[in-house]
């Protein structure tokens, strides 16, 4: 896709370019070999299968690659750029960069009539729709923190690890992209009009909160996670005073057994009628008292 860069963002064909003055190009990696685009505009080879945000500024262009987070199970995206002159090209392998596009199309009217206010407006498109994302996680892990107040944790550990890992995922991305719009900020301030300045200085705002946001969101699933071992601990200590209980209710009786299981000869209980009915009564009594105790500590 192509749009020609003024007051509005205007969709266009390529035949109609004759000259690449205030165009913006989206297009998969594979039509970088067909359509017949200005050398200084191409990446280079592989750009867009580079890891994590980067930003290279060259002599005479401005080239980064942006992955967004992934969502849950999905996979990882990833989008290219290459600002030169008025021009901007996105390579877009996986939909991110027409995803905001359509929503910088939706937008509210404002002065972007450049590459620069694109990018800007791009790197903002990115990051609309977050904050809904990190509401959803964080209702996630209330639901994580429900289940383990009601004692429901047979697949605790999966599920906030799964949680975890996209909070750090969210929190590496922020922290990169902070770096990115930093770099453009130091090093390609010129380049930006008054409205991208202003524009930029709103997105690095916003990723910023973003980023606060997602450190209290891993505050969060860490306590979430010291309440789960707090309830495993306690699981573990009704296991043991019950253990507990059951050892010193038979210790007793385990003392009978082994007394009257010496069988000296000069023993009287040996000979004696009553002498099997003594014991059992014994161990009944040694049991009950035993239990009484415990119950009046309150330990039953």
């Amino acid at each position: 896709m192509y749009y020609q860069l003024g007051k509005s963002l205007t969709s266009i064909e390529r035949g109609d370019i004759t000259a690449f003055s205030h165009i913006a190009a989206v297009l998969p990696p594979e039509a970088l070999e067909t359509e017949s685009l200005p050398e200084a505009l191409l990446p280079p080879e592989q750009t867009h299968l580079a890891r994590g945000c980067r930003l290279s500024i060259e002599a005479d262009r401005i080239r980064g690659t942006v992955q967004p987070p992934a969502k849950g199970k999905a996979p990882e995206k990833r989008v290219s750029f290459v600002w030169w002159k008025d021009c901007i090209l996105f390579v877009d392998p996986d939909g991110v960069a027409q995803t905001c596009i359509d929503r910088i199309r939706a937008m509210r009217p404002h002065h972007a009539d450049g590459a620069d206010d694109l990018l800007m407006d791009f790197f903002l498109a990115l990051v609309q729709e977050d904050l809904a994302e990190i509401q959803a996680l964080e209702d996630r892990i209330s639901a994580l923190e429900q289940a383990v107040l009601c004692d429901r944790t047979e697949k605790f550990i999966n599920q906030i690890s799964v949680v975890r890992k996209e909070l750090n995922q969210r929190s590496r991305y922020y922290t990169q992209l902070s770096d990115l719009t930093a770099t453009i900020q130091e090093n390609a301030g010129e380049l930006l009009d008054a409205c991208s300045q202003s524009r930029l200085q709103y997105v690095m705002r916003r990723l910023n909160r973003l980023y606060d946001e997602t450190q209290m969101l891993r505050e969060y699933a860490s306590q979430v996670s010291s309440e789960y071992q707090a309830q495993v601990d306690i699981a573990q200590n009704r296991i043991m005073k019950l253990l507990t209980i059951v050892t010193t209710v038979f210790m007793p009786l385990s003392l009978i057994a082994g007394w009257y299981g010496m069988n000296f000869a000069n023993m009287p209980e040996l000979q004696w009628a009553y002498g099997y009915p003594a014991v059992v009564a014994l161990s009944i009594l040694v049991v009950g008292g035993c239990l009484l105790y415990f119950r009046r500590k309150h330990f039953l």
